[in-house]
């Protein structure tokens, strides 16, 4: 289990990795693999990977990459509340209720990008005071996305026949971005088993 500090380095470190790329996406990925090395060197491998896989590539090309990664792939949109809701009201309410969250902390976001970008999100939950709802924005909202953004379900976003996971095209879809989200998603599974033990048990 992590520390709340630990986790909120941790937050920082994936929204560097996780956000259009402006430079810092090395040194975050270096950072958050020394924190992970004990408690889950298998993620740790997967931020090492992204590592080498990114020092090889120009800040032109990693961009690219970002963009087929995140933006021409639905599966991998990095809207959270697009994964949960879809394009409806209630995703319209999400985004409301997230402005409101961001506001009450003093959180503020870049005026070009919307509240459920999983990069915004990150950054929120790195500084957020109240660490009960920064547990519960984790778990109830980031943590099933991340099952959907890793093929492991369905999201809201996708009408009743398309199958974001399809396995003939996963491979040649699949980039080192890839494997960030599925560190990120082995952390907070971790995290919060842990977690509900403790609950459970107290």
């Amino acid at each position: 289990m992590y520390t709340e500090t630990e986790m909120r380095s941790l937050y920082q470190c994936f929204a560097h990795m996780l956000e259009y790329p402006a430079g810092g996406a090395l040194q975050a990925a270096l950072k958050a693999r020394g924190l992970l090395l004990d408690k889950d060197p298998a993620s740790a491998a997967q931020l090492k990977e992204f590592y080498d896989y990114a020092a090889t590539l120009s800040p032109g090309r990693l961009e690219e990459v970002y963009t087929g990664t995140f933006d021409l792939d639905a599966a991998c949109h990095p809207y959270v509340g697009y994964h949960l809701f879809g394009e409806t009201y209630k995703r319209s309410i999400f985004l409301v209720e997230l402005k409101q969250r961001y506001a009450a902390e003093g959180f503020v976001f870049p005026d070009n990008e919307l509240p459920d970008h999983l990069a915004v999100i990150l950054r929120f939950l790195s500084v957020a005071r109240d660490e009960t709802q920064a547990q519960e924005i984790a778990r109830d909202a980031l943590l099933p996305v991340l099952d959907r953004m890793t093929g492991r379900a369905k999201s809201a976003g996708f009408d009743e026949d398309e199958n974001p996971d399809a396995p003939k095209e996963e491979s040649k879809k699949r980039t080192q971005f890839h494997g960030v989200l599925e560190a990120l998603r082995s952390i907070l599974q971790i995290q919060f088993q842990v977690l509900n033990v403790l609950e459970t048990t107290a």
